[in-house]
């Protein structure tokens, strides 16, 4: 039954005075109640009295969101990508076995590298070298960026930019860590001599050869006789010599019993280009390679190694080359199956891998595609340092008594420069080796 109009009215007028009632006794709650200071008027407060600020109670964590708002991103910017410039300079030099920090520059002319030159002081770059013959030159750089912006918008004057790799002398292989099997039979001490057919009276062989040692300095051994050796310091740091050089130069041209070589009457260029470390560099090489042939050397012994194959090795094999030299060099001692070591793989080389007194394949030599001849490599006896005689192992050895073979041969007429890696291998004696690891034979002195 429906309820007359007036009691309606009582009815909304007593809920809406119930619902002031409320908020005037809310408001007048909070109105009773002090208010705590603002942080602002608490700070003003403090400052003005000198008192510490009071510890402001933690806030209380923001309700979690279902969406999380976007925030300002805090990681790094990635740097900015390398130009083409800045990613072929890094691929040339950043590679195994460089010099950090160094790259070689070959220019198109000589005009072109004058110019370089001449601006060198402006850039931050430091000219540790030049080669003038093969418009090359050395250079040390901080960061590669100093390169970049020293050749940016110049790169059309640059015949190449390479990396300077590190050269060095083989290792010599521990006799007391020989492996068991073949490759390890000893030739005990001048054995190779008998074995390669140096035999009888060879007092006059090399007589009229010069053969150029590049290698740690040639010292004066009582194997040598006065004035026998010329010596070219290239690396001039005042240390003591490693006595390696002064063993390869004994058994090219040593006339002494206790440390006798292949051919005695050679002259011996001793061209320091490695360091008492044993250790040289690619443009250090190359200077010696040039400065030996510049001094009518017919044979240049290499019993160094590296395997970074530099552009300006080759350059300078070349120029050698065109000045009537031959270039003889170790094929490595870290028994790789697959990779001579430098310069011996390049093709104009004469590259010589060790066999041991069996005829076997040394145990350490490298093999290759491209290897010319062996020669005895395992307990060779050598001179070593001022005075002392050593029983080694290497293929350094080796390669030193092939120069030694052939400074008999063209003592006596009986081959050329020219024609000196064909003799070397028609007289090799045949082995039962593959040519990769055994040439064509293990190398034999034949004369007329």
């Amino acid at each position: 039954m429906s309820q007359p109009p007036l009691s309606r009215w009582w009815f909304a007028a007593g809920i809406a005075l119930a619902v002031a009632l409320a908020g005037w006794f809310e408001w007048r709650q909070d109105w009773a109640t002090p208010r705590k200071p603002s942080a602002d008027s608490a700070l003003k407060t403090d400052a003005a009295s000198q008192k510490p600020a009071p510890r402001r109670a933690p806030r209380a964590p923001a309700a979690r969101r279902l969406v999380a708002e976007p925030q300002p991103s805090r990681e790094v910017a990635p740097p900015a990508k390398e130009d083409r410039l800045s990613k072929l300079l890094r691929r040339r030099l950043d590679r195994a076995g460089a010099v950090p920090n160094e790259a070689l520059l070959k220019f198109k002319s000589p005009e072109a590298m004058r110019e370089f030159l001449n601006r060198a002081d402006r850039s931050k770059l430091t000219v540790l070298g030049r080669l003038d013959g093969l418009r090359a030159v050395r250079v040390r750089y901080d960061q590669l960026d100093q390169l970049r912006a020293a050749i940016e918008g110049d790169a059309d004057i640059y015949e190449d930019i390479d990396a300077n790799f590190v050269v060095k002398t083989p290792d010599w292989p521990d006799p007391e860590s020989r492996p068991a099997g073949s490759g390890t039979a000893s030739f005990n001490g001048d054995g190779f001599l008998h074995a390669i057919g140096a035999t009888g009276d060879c007092s006059a062989w090399g007589a009229g050869v010069t053969v150029a040692v590049l290698d740690t300095g040639v010292e004066n051994h009582p194997t040598f006789s006065d004035g026998q050796i010329t010596h070219m310091d290239l690396v001039n740091d005042g240390q003591p010599f490693d006595g390696h050089g002064t063993a390869m130069a004994s058994l090219i041209a040593g006339g002494d019993e206790q440390a006798p070589g292949v051919a005695p009457a050679t002259h011996i260029l001793d061209v320091r280009v490695a360091d008492s470390q044993g250790v040289s560099s690619s443009f250090k090489l190359a200077e010696g390679i040039i400065r030996a042939a510049d001094a009518g050397a017919q044979v240049i012994n290499i019993s160094l190694a590296s395997y970074g194959d530099a552009t300006v090795v080759r350059d300078a094999v070349a120029y050698a080359l065109s000045k009537g030299a031959v270039i003889v060099a170790a094929a490595g001692n870290d028994q790789t199956a697959n990779q001579l070591a430098f310069p011996a793989a390049i093709s104009s080389v004469i590259s010589v891998g060790g066999v041991d007194a069996h005829y076997q394949q040394a145990y350490f030599s490298n093999s290759g595609a491209g290897l010319d001849v062996t020669a005895p490599a395992v307990g060779i006896l050598s001179a070593y340092g001022a005075n002392s005689i050593v029983l080694g192992d290497g293929t350094s050895q080796a390669a030193a008594i092939a120069s030694g073979v052939l400074a008999a041969g063209l003592s006596t007429g009986s081959t050329t420069t020219a024609a000196a890696a064909d003799w070397l291998k028609q007289n090799a004696l045949p082995l039962n080796l593959p040519p990769e690891r055994g040439g064509a034979g293990m190398t034999q002195v034949k004369l007329p």
